[in-house]
């Protein structure tokens, strides 16, 4: 099999503590090394991410440089202010010359044949415009993504997560998810982008800061009949929600919001309303009822309500949006 050459792009924000171990991943490839680049974005970190990335590269710009002379060259990108996943993904995308874009986790590692693995999917139909790695969560056996599955409401759930006392767990590998199939959509991640496509349909929505724009995008690709494959020899250890710590009021939030985005975008209006209608009304009732029985969650039960608001107010200009997006895909 020729070795395409390829971009991975590892977007950073506070990753002090996982950075090196991340890029020393990559690094360690069994993928020609001249044939791969690897991009990190960071995303205006106030740690030593920074410093820790500057030992691997010069930041660049305008233009791209590079320090590392034996091996894959590792270049930097030094965002002023966070963007979010959306935008500075966007920006890294932008730079790569790859004919493939990988998207890993600033708090992912990978197998010496997860970027073979992929591309070995990639290649075998040019209609395939994404490959979804076998994502564990790290130091365990349990698989925290093996794609991710779209339900008719517009929530997406991981393929290995499971409900466990009311809290999301994940299941444990038993060789359950060891075929190559096609998914509803691919986790960014690790993910593998075919170039091409992305050039047709467009990049990262950034009205998506952060959660559900790898769900958006996989939902762009299909409409056009673009395959979504999942990989399971293509493995990736994960430290789920690093930055965002799940079920944090950031993490609420922006999840959230990107749900029902996504809802407006890729459902008939009739469903966002129904949907929004509904989360509107548990919004208010989970706030005020938890005002006076747990009030220590309130910075929590707030976010509910900050998406609702987002919506209200800007409902007018997102049917303009929903009503632009619709004609740029039918041009496509």
């Amino acid at each position: 099999m020729s070795s395409p050459f390829c971009s991975i792009i590892v977007l950073n924000y506070e990753g002090e503590k996982f950075l090196a171990q991340t890029i020393d991943s990559l690094l360690a490839l069994d993928y020609p090394k001249n044939r791969y680049e690897i991009i990190v974005v960071d995303n205006a970190s106030t740690d030593r991410s920074r410093e820790i990335i500057h030992t691997l590269a010069h930041s660049i710009s305008p233009s791209l440089t590079s320090q590392v002379k034996s091996g894959p060259s590792v270049y930097s990108i030094s965002l002023q202010k966070n963007v979010g996943f959306a935008a500075g993904n966007n920006v890294g995308i932008k730079e790569a010359k790859g004919k493939y874009v990988a998207l890993l986790n600033n708090d992912c590692t990978v197998d010496k044949d997860w970027l073979s693995e992929l591309i070995s999917v990639i290649e075998k139909d040019d209609q395939t415009f994404a490959v979804n790695s076998k994502i564990y969560l790290a130091n365990t056996n349990k698989i925290q993504n093996a794609g991710i599955k779209i339900f008719s409401n517009g929530y997406a759930q991981d393929r290995g997560a499971v409900p466990k006392n009311k809290i999301q767990d994940y299941e444990e590998d038993k060789d359950q998810y060891d075929k190559e199939e096609e998914v509803d959509a691919a986790c960014a991640a690790a993910v593998l982008y075919r170039r091409s496509i992305l050039d047709k349909i467009g990049l990262f929505n950034e009205d998506f800061f952060l959660y559900y724009e790898d769900v958006e995008i996989s939902q762009r690709a299909k409409k056009k009949e673009y395959k979504i494959m999942y990989a399971p020899h293509a493995k990736a250890y994960h430290i789920h929600a690093v930055s965002s710590k799940e079920w944090s009021p950031f993490f609420i939030y922006h999840s959230e919001k990107g749900r029902l985005l996504h809802v407006l975008l890729h459902f008939p209006f009739s469903v966002f309303i129904k949907e929004f209608a509904i989360f509107s009304i548990r919004a208010k009732m989970r706030f005020f009822i938890r005002l006076f029985t747990n009030p220590k969650s309130t910075p929590k039960n707030w976010q509910y309500l900050r998406v609702r608001w987002y919506f209200i107010f800007n409902l007018p200009l997102l049917l303009f949006k929903k009503t632009m997006y619709e004609k740029n895909s039918r041009h496509l």
